[in-house]
């Protein structure tokens, strides 16, 4: 079994089913739809804007997370994904 792949920008779970587009049509294998169509990021924002926006998201599907946990988490996970490690 492949090991889960994440959106290297929001680290939402990269199933088929949210997979974001390259500029020819093809499925990104970086990206999900949220973050990223047609070979481009949908919304410039930055790191902290990502967290500010996943942290509520995150905590709500790990019910025993609470929202600074999940702040701290992404924090500490954003930072490695490739839209980031540049960037920061």
């Amino acid at each position: 079994m492949q090991p889960m792949k994440f959106c290297q920008s929001c680290r939402l779970p990269l199933v088929p089913q949210v997979q974001g587009t390259e500029a020819d049509g093809s499925k990104s294998e970086s990206y999900c739809m949220y973050c990223y169509q047609n070979g481009a990021f949908t919304e410039e924002l930055t790191m902290e804007d990502m967290i500010t926006r996943r942290a509520p998201v995150f905590a709500n599907s790990n019910p025993d997370m609470t929202i600074q946990e999940a702040f701290d988490l992404l924090h500490e996970l954003l930072p490695k994904l490739e839209r980031w490690k540049t960037i920061g």
